[in-house]
């Protein structure tokens, strides 16, 4: 059986390209998909070749996918023909081959295109439990990208107090207040530093307790340590593609006790789960029952639906367009093979 993916040739060059959809092994599930998500700051890293990206090409990305399951292996005991599953690093594809214990079903109330955005909600709930944040901490959301938005919303969950949000673009400043955010506030604000100490003085502590830098810009970073409270935690949950800026160290981290800390998803435990660091699939299971109660939103941040065949449209778009939106899905369900 022949299947399409999208490729992702060489710098700046994405097309459709056929394989061959071979039998799964005895462990291995095919799953039909209907939607995956582009993840826009890694995908855009990756095909112009930024700074701190692996550039390896030919390539096929794409790590959020869900869909039907169409045929098992014989030693899969746990998923049937038909069930809705969410698969982690399956590729933009139409079909996708992946051992049983990597896929998870998804819950009968939230639908194929909220659960496509598992992977990268789990982005920012791994910085979070980074942050051991809790109840009444003070939260500073830097960047209202996708990463920023399920930022807002888990921060809130898990009891931030207030939530600041800190973005650029009106449209995704009003989106996070939708969620939550108790200020949205411009980083180009003269008085972005003076507004946070005055709004985070309901936790006593005048500074932001914990920020989730999901922005990737080194430019934020450096404005977002002169909030940070003392013993205050920044998280990089972004990918800082350019680090040609000089920090202070000194100032910023090393006199006022700050930790500083990693959030990448490679940094996670592999096979079980501790504190501060719970694996990808529980991460996935607890982004899915979020969605399933309701208290984790992602239908609104979906913005367009995107058919194979104008994929190398879609990601000139989001190499050249600065207003490039949120939630871009491509819809491989009337895919032909």
């Amino acid at each position: 059986m022949k299947g399409i993916r999208v490729l992702f040739q060489a710098p700046g060059k994405a097309c459709i390209q056929e394989f061959e959809v071979r039998a799964p092994k005895s462990n291995e599930v095919i799953v039909r998909v209907i939607y995956s998500l582009i993840s826009s700051g890694t995908e855009k890293a990756y095909l112009s070749c930024s700074n701190n990206t692996a550039q390896k090409f030919p390539t096929v990305p794409g790590y959020s996918s869900v869909g039907i399951v169409e045929q098992y292996g014989t030693d899969v005991q746990n998923f049937s023909i038909g069930d809705r599953v969410f698969v982690s690093y399956g590729g933009h594809a139409n079909y996708n081959i992946k051992p049983e214990s990597s896929i998870i079903k998804i819950p009968d109330s939230v639908s194929l295109q909220e659960a496509a955005f598992t992977r990268l909600a789990s982005f920012p709930l791994l910085a979070l439990r980074r942050a051991q944040l809790e109840i009444g901490e003070s939260v500073v959301i830097v960047g209202l990208g996708m990463l920023g938005q399920f930022g807002v919303q888990l921060a809130r969950i898990a009891g931030g107090l207030p939530v600041i949000a800190v973005g650029n673009r009106e449209i995704r400043k009003q989106k996070a207040l939708q969620y939550g955010a108790k200020f949205v506030l411009s980083p180009d604000d003269p008085e972005l530093t003076n507004k946070i100490m005055e709004y985070t003085q309901i936790t006593g502590t005048g500074g932001a307790n914990v920020v989730l830098e999901t922005s990737g810009q080194v430019s934020a970073l450096i404005s977002c340590l002169k909030y940070t409270a003392k013993h205050g935690r920044v998280l990089l949950n972004g990918c800082n593609r350019v680090t040609d800026q000089p920090i202070d160290l000194y100032k910023y981290i090393h006199l006022r006790g700050v930790s500083l800390i990693g959030a990448h998803d490679k940094t996670r435990l592999p096979y079980s789960s501790w504190k501060g660091n719970w694996t990808a699939k529980r991460d996935y299971m607890t982004v899915l029952g979020l969605l399933e109660d309701g208290r984790l939103e992602a239908k609104s941040m979906i913005s367009e639906l995107v058919k194979p065949e104008s994929v190398s449209e879609i990601y000139n778009r989001l190499l050249n367009d600065r207003e490039f939106p949120l939630g871009v899905l491509l819809d491989w369900s009337e895919s032909k093979t």
